[in-house]
């Protein structure tokens, strides 16, 4: 499975045909997953309309909780990021961990995900 960070699912519900035409090439391959961070950072969306589209969508794939692995994969991500002088965004670490944890490998269009350890299981598009 792919897991479909926040900024490609924006684009994706957003209309966005070059993300649409990755994302679909994706799922002739394999299952889709995301996770519960960024199912929250979708479903924060003042728009009702964007809100409902995402919802549908995220009923679609699977979307992965944040557990004690997950928690602590995270810390170790954030810790190695910290030391080594390159934060990234917090949810972006969540999301990382997540995906990491559950063994996925993470589509996304944020380049700052290269700056974590185990780049080589990132996508940036």
């Amino acid at each position: 499975m792919v897991c479909l960070d926040t900024s490609i699912l924006i684009d994706y519900l957003n209309g966005n045909e070059g993300i649409i035409r990755i994302v679909k090439s994706y799922l002739e391959r394999e299952k889709l997953s995301t996770t519960s961070i960024t199912e929250y950072e979708l479903l924060k969306h003042p728009d009702e309309t964007k809100r409902e589209e995402a919802q549908e969508f995220l009923l679609t794939i699977k979307v992965y909780n944040l557990d004690q692995e997950a928690a602590k994969k995270s810390s170790q991500i954030y810790r190695d990021l910290k030391m080594r002088g390159k934060p990234i965004n917090e949810n972006d670490i969540l999301i990382a961990g997540i995906a990491m944890t559950n063994k996925e490998s993470i589509l996304t269009r944020d380049p700052d995900f290269k700056h974590i350890e185990e780049s080589n299981r990132i996508i940036v598009v």
